[in-house]
């Protein structure tokens, strides 16, 4: 028997290879507990509609997430969730200056592990701005300017130029139809910093134009015009699906001229088709199209409950009745005028909100709260006739119109107004110049305070 027999090793090495085990295991739990992988918007120039978004590494409880936000200002809003991504939309425009967010600790995966550290964060909302159209060294791009003043801000930058653009819904992109210099246009969109350009949509041997964007930005409506040895044939308006990159058409004769598509506040998608001298409207989830006359080939504008359609509308006199000598009046059947209908869409009802005026009416526009419309009118009796059409406001049932306007010899359109309904911004041209450059003004609901906010300007767009 050996007393001095040196101890075994093996405890040593097994606590060693225990400890390593319990090591392990932790790092790996450790890799399994959620944390936070993104969140949006942080820093400047954030639009005052942004969404607040939170990504996580793991599929989250909603609950324990949602009831862990604060925001200050408070501010009331909807939480919806993508995957592994919560997103916050304000009911109303944040205000501008900062907002700072809070994220407490102690959510949960679904699966019950905890996520240990929150984060704080903050961003700031500029004030609002009106994006616009500017032609330089013959190529226009998308720019933008401070309603308070300022300098302008380039957003895109093609060198064939910009046909169109359209701001999401919620203010953080632009897209726009990017010319080729060999003819055609791509769709391509834009931080509205002017960083991040890229494309959404090549269309070869097309002119891809007139974006419109679906009210929850999911989808993207555009005209689609074949180019041929020909020449650029009749468009086609199809639909883009963000999510999955495929486009579809919600005319299925391809025969049909389809133009000037518009998303309804609920989602339906509206154009014009000009093969049937009608507004189409597309119901995504019924796959179901209703049919209102239009011979004028305007599309018009929604209403913001969605109920109606507003636009113009070619109207022809009465015949002149004979009187009792036996005579008639001179006729006059080749006069027409243009006057604003309100057509319930679930019925095709019509309203002719211009009433009996011997006027030229169009370029309707709801207010955000629905009470109001804005258009621009010409009066064709001789005693009010101008040469440029002004711009109107009425009450949506089409009582109390009046001019905002009274510039006899300037041509007002492309109305929009301000997200709180206060103010519209519009385009204006001298009709005695014809190769003066277009404005872009700004005036009060009441029609105080016009201001001019741009030179050379046009077809301006609200930017959150």
């Amino acid at each position: 028997m050996d007393r001095y027999r040196r101890p075994s090793a093996m405890p040593r090495v097994l606590a060693i290879a225990v400890l390593g085990l319990l090591a392990g295991l932790a790092l790996i739990w450790s890799f399994s507990l959620p944390r936070i992988v993104g969140v949006t918007p942080e820093g400047g120039g954030a639009s005052a509609r942004s969404p607040i978004t939170i990504t996580f590494s793991s599929a989250m409880d909603r609950d324990s997430v949602e009831s862990r936000l604060q925001i200050e200002p408070g501010t009331a809003g909807e939480f919806s969730w993508s995957g592994n991504v919560v997103r916050f939309t304000p009911r109303t425009e944040w205000p501008s200056g900062t907002i700072r967010i809070s994220f407490a600790g102690g959510a949960k995966t679904d699966r019950g592990l905890p996520l240990w550290a929150g984060r704080r964060w903050e961003f700031t909302v500029s004030g609002p701005r009106v994006v616009f159209l500017l032609r330089t060294n013959e190529a226009a791009n998308v720019w933008a300017v401070p309603l308070t003043g300022g300098a302008l801000t380039q957003i895109t930058n093609e060198t064939a130029g910009v046909g169109e653009f359209a701001v999401s819904p919620d203010g953080t992109q632009i897209v726009y139809s990017a010319l080729r210099a060999g003819g055609g246009a791509d769709l391509r969109r834009v931080d509205r910093d002017g960083n991040n350009a890229g494309d959404v949509l090549l269309c070869p041997q097309a002119l891809c134009a007139a974006p419109a964007f679906s009210p929850d930005g999911k989808l993207l409506a555009f005209e689609r015009y074949p180019i041929s040895s020909g020449g650029q044939e009749q468009p086609r308006v199809e639909v883009l699906d963000f999510s999955t990159g495929q486009t579809q058409s919600p005319e299925q004769d391809t025969t049909h001229v389809t133009r000037l598509p518009g998303f309804a506040p609920d989602g339906r998608l509206g154009y014009l088709d000009a093969t049937l001298q009608a507004i189409a409207v597309y119901d995504f989830a019924a796959q179901f199209t209703t049919l209102i006359p239009d011979s004028s080939g305007d599309m018009g504008t929604w209403s913001p409950d969605s109920l109606y359609l507003v636009y113009p509308e070619i109207v022809f006199p009465p015949e002149p009745t004979q009187n009792p000598a036996g005579t008639s009046q001179p006729e006059h059947t080749d006069q027409f005028f243009s006057h604003l209908l309100r057509v319930t869409v679930a019925t095709n009802a019509s309203q002719n909100l211009s009433g009996q005026a011997l006027v030229e009416d169009g370029s309707p526009e709801y207010s955000p709260d629905g009470g109001w419309i804005a258009f621009g009118r010409k009066a064709l009796s001789q005693d009010l006739w101008t040469p440029g059409r002004q711009l109107w406001l009425m009450r949506a049932d089409g009582s109390d119109a009046h001019p905002l306007t009274d510039d006899s010899f300037y041509n007002h359109s492309a109305f929009v107004w301000s997200p709180d309904g206060a103010s519209i911004v519009y385009m204006r041209f001298d009709v005695t110049d014809p190769s003066g450059p277009p404005e872009i003004w700004m005036i009060d609901k009441e029609g105080a305070n016009a201001r001019k906010l741009i030179t050379a300007g046009y077809l301006p767009a609200w930017l959150p």
